[in-house]
């Protein structure tokens, strides 16, 4: 059970003169607030503070920043609610004279110091302190005490300070860098394909076409995708031109067709547009003079999507395929823009038509079982370059080289040209393979994430920090069964959310 104490000088959150500041105009007076109660959320990283203000008409905006433990480097969680998104939540009651302030970020088994500020129509503020005492939380243990190898370092700036990782055990997850959990929510038990989008995670399910919308509250509610013949969420989500880009799996007349199909939708399960790889290269292939039949294998997961991202800066779409290469591909009409893969594989090696759409590599090395693409700071092409052989070609057919490293890749595309040049790599000595899963970031301060998300035989997951010179900020180590601790792990900003 969680409590909460109030310190300060004032415990009624007034704009009086006696609390600090000048004095307030008269109408300011009556948007007196204080604290009544509190309440736990689904987790110990979120508490309800309930305020009561005679009048709540005068409140614009809410904020608080939690206080971060000594000697810790990862800046404060701190959230600012507009009142917009108090109004469109429902966390403030007009008639009642209450405001539900949803506190989240906090510290799990810890007495959290959280200043709460309260700003008014006049643009008057008021500052008041809070003590918030939390429980354990003890339901994934998991999450709680990484192996450290390498402490977060201080004086290494990373350009991020939290992280989101997405899993198959429960919602999104989030931790500082400095290894400590700070957000989980309850109700779901499934987020490898999970985005933050608009103030909130949304999360595909792996089993069913249902889109749940979880609040940073805690609070879930679902909707289901408005084409009947998606089947289930995997692998991302990803922001697209105008929703979300969703990888699916198909199921027609229970027949399922998986690992080819890509949606975009909305927060509200619309699909706005979608892209079938199969029909894709069949007609790609026949034009180039080839029987596609061999490769394209509708039921065989021939094409194993795992990504896919909208590159805004020529309207075009960027996919992975895990058994064959990554295919960069017009938005509007789905042709074929590029191929860059692995020459040693069977798409390469028995088919022409694909061959003439292929970059040619001038240097490094080509992505091999890639996973989670995007688009670099300086404009490069990065993605996590796992190093794993194809799956699932037709037998006697080449799955391509299997390096038995895994690496992080950022390539430099010349469409006109035809090439492609490996121009940054992080090899980690060699000495890590994360066969399948795992991703890789880079923020625009220029540090990185890098997620091996099944190494040492899909046992461990590990968390390793960059800054923009290659030097190791942390390097923390989860327990895992193949790839469902941190499928998935990328920054996100907890340090100065703004929620409107």
């Amino acid at each position: 059970m969680q409590t909460l104490r109030y310190a300060g000088p004032c415990l009624a959150l007034a704009l009086a003169a006696s609390c600090g500041g000048s004095d307030p105009p008269p109408d300011a007076l009556l948007g007196q607030v204080s604290v009544a109660s509190q309440a736990p959320g689904p987790t110990p990283f979120i508490v309800h503070v309930g305020l009561v203000i005679e009048r709540p008409d005068l409140v614009r905006s809410v904020s608080y920043t939690i206080a971060p433990k000594p000697g810790t480097v990862s800046r404060p969680v701190s959230v600012s609610y507009g009142s917009a998104y108090l109004a469109r939540r429902q966390l403030l009651d007009m008639a009642g004279k209450r405001l539900d302030l949803p506190v989240f970020g906090l510290y799990a088994a810890y007495p959290n110091q959280v200043a709460v500020r309260i700003g008014f129509a006049d643009g008057s503020t008021r500052l008041e302190s809070l003590l918030i005492n939390t429980a354990s939380y003890d339901a994934l243990p998991y999450y709680n005490a990484p192996d450290v190898r390498t402490p977060r370092q201080p004086g290494i700036a990373l350009g991020f300070d939290f992280m989101l990782l997405k899993n198959i055990l429960v919602t999104p997850v989030v931790i500082d860098t400095d290894g400590n959990l700070r957000w989980v929510g309850s109700g779901v038990t499934d987020a490898v394909a999970s985005a933050f989008d608009g103030g909130r995670f949304l999360a595909g399910d792996g089993k069913s076409p249902t889109l749940y919308r979880i609040e940073l509250d805690g609070t879930v509610s679902s909707v289901g995708l408005s084409d009947p013949s998606f089947a289930d969420f995997h692998h991302d989500l990803a922001p697209g031109k105008t929703g979300l880009l969703a990888e699916v799996d198909r199921r027609i007349d229970g027949v399922l067709y998986p690992g080819t199909v890509l949606a975009e939708i909305d927060a509200d399960g619309r699909v706005l547009k979608q892209w079938d790889l199969s029909a894709i290269f069949r007609a790609a292939m026949l034009a180039g003079g080839d029987d596609p039949s061999g490769l394209v294998r509708d039921q065989a997961d021939w094409f194993h999507m795992n990504s896919a991202i909208h590159d805004r800066a020529d309207d075009a779409l960027l996919v992975s395929s895990r058994e064959n290469f990554v295919v960069k591909l017009d938005y509007e009409s789905g042709r074929i823009r590029w191929l860059l893969g692995d020459p040693e594989k069977y798409w390469y090696q028995a088919y022409p038509s694909l061959r003439a759409l292929a970059l040619k590599l001038s240097s490094g090395k080509p992505p091999v079982g890639q996973h989670a693409l995007s688009i670099a700071p300086d404009g490069t092409l990065m993605l996590f370059n796992n190093g794993t052989a194809s799956m699932n070609q037709p037998p006697g057919a080449p799955a391509g080289s299997n390096p038995g490293f895994s690496a992080v890749s950022r390539y430099a595309i010349d469409e006109a040209a035809g090439t492609a040049a490996e121009v940054w790599t992080y090899e980690h000595g060699r000495d890590t393979w994360a066969d399948v899963c795992s991703s890789a970031y880079q923020v625009r301060e220029g540090g990185s994430l890098i997620d091996y998300a099944s190494a040492y035989g899909r046992t461990r997951a590990r968390l390793v920090g960059l800054d923009a010179n290659g030097r190791l900020a942390f390097d923390y180590e989860y327990p895992t069964m193949r790839c469902d601790t941190i499928f998935n792990a990328a920054p996100i900003d907890f340090g100065a959310l703004v929620l409107d």
